[in-house]
């Protein structure tokens, strides 16, 4: 499934309210921007970022979020009912997108949407209309 590549964020949030799911993973959650749209939507949102200046921003604004990233989250299998990572890829090279994506389906619950993009390698740069490619990936069931 593609979401809209100007703000894909509402169209998970539907997703999420249509499958019944409460709570999301935010991988690289940067100051909190997206946990708060995700809260004010009744998702139950948790964060991680790798900057420790980011989780304290974060949990400044009554976010759930702590300081890790992939690909080694310091959580349970099938934790989370889905996981928002639009950025957990950005300046990774292509080999090791496999090991961030195998992390975010460990740490999702069977079936669960998980929000990434995808880059084409080597496509650093984009036309005005042409945006990222978000796509939900579903965790193995």
């Amino acid at each position: 499934m593609a979401l809209s590549p100007k703000d894909p964020l509402p169209e998970f949030v539907d997703l999420l309210k249509s499958e019944g799911r409460t709570g999301v993973l935010g991988l690289e959650c940067g100051q909190g921007a997206d946990g708060l749209r995700f809260v004010r939507s009744g998702i139950h949102f948790t964060g991680v970022d790798r900057s420790e200046e980011n989780i304290h921003s974060a949990r400044a604004h009554g976010l759930e979020a702590s300081v890790a990233g992939a690909p080694s989250l310091p959580f349970a299998d099938s934790a989370f009912p889905s996981v928002w990572a639009v950025d957990a890829l950005a300046g990774l090279a292509p080999e090791d997108w496999g090991d961030v994506v195998r992390e975010l389906e460990r740490v999702a619950a069977p079936g669960a949407p998980i929000a990434v993009v995808l880059p084409e390698p080597g496509s650093a740069g984009q036309g005005p209309d042409q945006g990222p490619g978000f796509t939900v990936l579903r965790s193995p069931a």
